[in-house]
């Protein structure tokens, strides 16, 4: 509804039960493989966009390099940090921008990296800063008493995620509005976004991360590491 005409989707999952309490999804949906519910969506409200549909994992997709290639933009909404590792790896390798968006587990907030190629670091170098900072936000967290054992976004069927579907919706829209941002960035009324590329969001006051209150928005802008290889990028987009 803001313009992006053209996707080319990967999910090898389908709509499960349990997702309904975090996607806006119908019940009448349950079985179907998510991309086929994405691309229907996306029509639905603009009949004249062409999407392209691949109902498979990333590691495995032969097509998968090839999509980022010929793409302007990626992003990646997956719930497990190597699968993100991997998507950040290949837009490097193939000098795309990637907007990479997490709910952190307990749905207490969650993160958006913007990955530029030649200009900010990629989702690597956050990933080094944040476990060097001591902000990595990992399993050293201290879970809710019924989390010892069940952990949200570890995919384990009977378990009752504290995360609410407004928790993913808040990092959803940073995501899109960084995403914007990025496609607008040229033309007459780009879209405003933060210059940070980092940007970190608490929901709710965490123990030993975040005592502030509610709503609390840290932003960050993390440069190309020496040692990375985006930092090769860097140098030969500014060698150019």
């Amino acid at each position: 509804m803001n313009g992006v005409r053209r996707w080319i989707l990967f999910d090898p999952d389908t709509l499960d039960d349990l997702n309904l309490v975090k996607h806006p999804r119908r019940r009448a949906d349950l079985g179907r493989l998510k991309v086929e519910i994405q691309r229907d969506w996306i029509m639905d409200r603009n009949p004249d966009a062409q999407v392209a549909i691949h109902p498979l994992d990333v590691f495995s997709a032969e097509a998968f390099p090839r999509a980022v290639q010929e793409s302007s933009l990626v992003l990646c909404c997956a719930d497990k940090k190597e699968v993100r590792h991997f998507v950040n790896a290949v837009s490097r390798e193939h000098r795309k921008p990637c907007v990479t968006a997490s709910v952190f587990r307990q749905g207490f907030g969650g993160e958006v990296y913007v990955y530029l190629p030649g200009q900010t670091g990629c989702f690597a170098c956050m990933d080094r800063a944040a476990e060097e900072q001591g902000i990595n936000i990992g399993e050293s967290i201290a879970w809710l008493p019924d989390e010892e054992q069940q952990v949200y976004g570890m995919n384990i069927r009977d378990y009752r995620a504290s995360g609410l579907s407004l928790d993913i919706q808040a990092l959803s829209l940073l995501q899109a509005r960084m995403a914007l941002s990025l496609l607008t960035a040229t033309s007459d009324r780009p879209v405003v976004a933060p210059k940070a590329n980092w940007l970190i969001y608490y929901n709710r006051p965490v123990l030993g991360l975040s005592t502030s209150g509610f709503n609390k928005l840290v932003g960050l802008r993390i440069k190309p590491r020496k040692d990375c290889a985006c930092a090769e990028v860097a140098i030969s987009t500014s060698a150019r």
